[in-house]
Order: structure tokens, then sequence, then C-alpha cells
């Protein structure tokens, strides 16, 4: 089994990105989904792709991996428009040959399943909306199935 750690959207409060992986010290992936406004050398031990925010940064837009038998693909979700997101999310899987979209941009948590593919955003760490909390999630992989906790930074 293996262990996904993923957070989004922090903002420039750098000392959240340090916080989390103190959290999650034991993780075999470390994905921020963007915004994280910190320059590249910042963000070594992370998998991580540019924001609508990031402007210091070479990040790339997309980053596919694979974890176990499932594909992942990352990308913010600023691109993914608010009109129909998720068949805009749903169509970059299938065009990026990928199982699972890991996505910030909203600051709202999200975990669905739709048409055999999942869509996740782990929230934001510092500027959460829509009523939820400071948030990351934590991804446990075996083979094809997949177990998603969010993890409220507002009880640390």
């Amino acid at each position: 089994m293996k262990k996904i750690v993923v957070m989004s959207d922090s903002h420039g409060y750098h000392q959240m990105i340090d916080r989390v992986k103190e959290l999650e010290p034991d993780g075999d992936f470390y994905i921020h989904c963007g915004d994280s406004e910190a320059e590249t050398y910042m963000m070594q031990d992370w998998l991580c792709v540019k924001g609508n925010n990031d402007w210091y940064s070479d990040f790339p837009n997309q980053i596919k991996f694979k974890v176990e038998d499932l594909n992942f693909l990352v990308a913010h979700g600023h691109r993914f428009g608010y009109m129909d997101r998720e068949t805009s999310m749903i169509y970059t899987l299938q065009e990026a040959n990928c199982d699972v979209l890991l996505s910030g941009h909203t600051h709202v948590p999200m975990y669905k399943e739709v048409d055999g593919y999942t869509l996740i955003n782990p929230g934001s760490t510092t500027l959460p909306r829509g009523g939820s909390n400071r948030s990351y999630c934590v991804i446990y992989v075996e083979g094809k199935d997949l177990k998603v906790e969010f993890k409220n930074l507002d009880d640390f």
C-alpha cells in the first residue's frame, strides 16, 4: 500500500508546507496542487504544479504519475472553468489516459467518483472556502483501490 499526501492553495504560507510534511512523515508521495506561491527550490520534496498565482516558479501545468495500478494527473484546476467543471475534468483525465485527478483552485475539499474516474481536491491549507476547514488529504492506494482521508488543520 502506498500513501500519497496532497495539499493545495497554501498561498505563500510556506510554513504549512513544512507542517503537512511533519504531520505525515511517512508519505510515499507529496503532491502540491498549485498556488503554493513558493519558488521552485522550496518544493524539492514535492511534485508540484503551477497554479494561477504561482508567478515565481517554473512548475509544470500538469504532472502524470502512476501509483500501484492507478494513473494520476495533477493540475491546479483554474483551467476547468466553473460551468460544467466536472465534464471538463473528466475530459482532461480521458485525454491524459489517467484514472484520478488531483486538483485545487476552488479551496473546497472534494472526493467524487464519476463514470469510473476519481476527482479529488484537498481543499486549502490556509484560505478555505464554502464553509470548509483548512485541510489537506491523504490517499492510500492498493492496486486499483484507494481510500481518501481529509485532514482538518484546524485540529492541530
